[in-house]
């Protein structure tokens, strides 16, 4: 009787272990996006950029989106900029894909269309 009592015992003991083992994981909410209220969607100012010669700059917009830079000094005062614009989708696939070239001054304004956007900004490349 003593082994059919602690067989029991130790049944009801696991039995009660059962329910503690399985748990359900909350699936966790998106934190809200930033929103940047501007006169229209498509453009973005993003002030004075450095960058330097040959040196990728990525840059994380309030959309979600990336812009990647890339400098290549052609002589003291012009640059060219290789501009990639990327976004992802909720499972990190790349969901639009653009690239745009230009060739721009440093220290002066420079506005260029880049996929959907229209970005505004001021280039100050130094040669490191």
């Amino acid at each position: 009787m003593g082994i059919t009592q602690t067989t029991s015992a130790i049944m009801v003991f696991l039995t009660g272990l059962l329910p503690a083992s399985c748990h359900k994981v909350a699936t966790p909410e998106k934190s809200p996006s930033i929103v940047i209220t501007t006169t229209n969607s498509s453009e973005r100012n993003l002030g004075e950029i450095s960058l330097t010669n040959h040196n990728e700059t990525c840059l994380r917009l309030a959309t979600g989106e990336s812009c990647t830079l890339t400098p290549k000094m052609l002589d003291k005062r012009n640059v060219q900029i290789v501009l990639a614009l990327e976004s992802k989708n909720d499972y990190g696939e790349t969901h639009d894909f653009a690239v745009t070239q230009v060739v721009a001054q440093t220290g002066k304004p420079l506005e260029v269309a880049v996929g959907n956007l229209n970005l505004t900004f001021t280039p100050r490349v130094t040669d490191e």
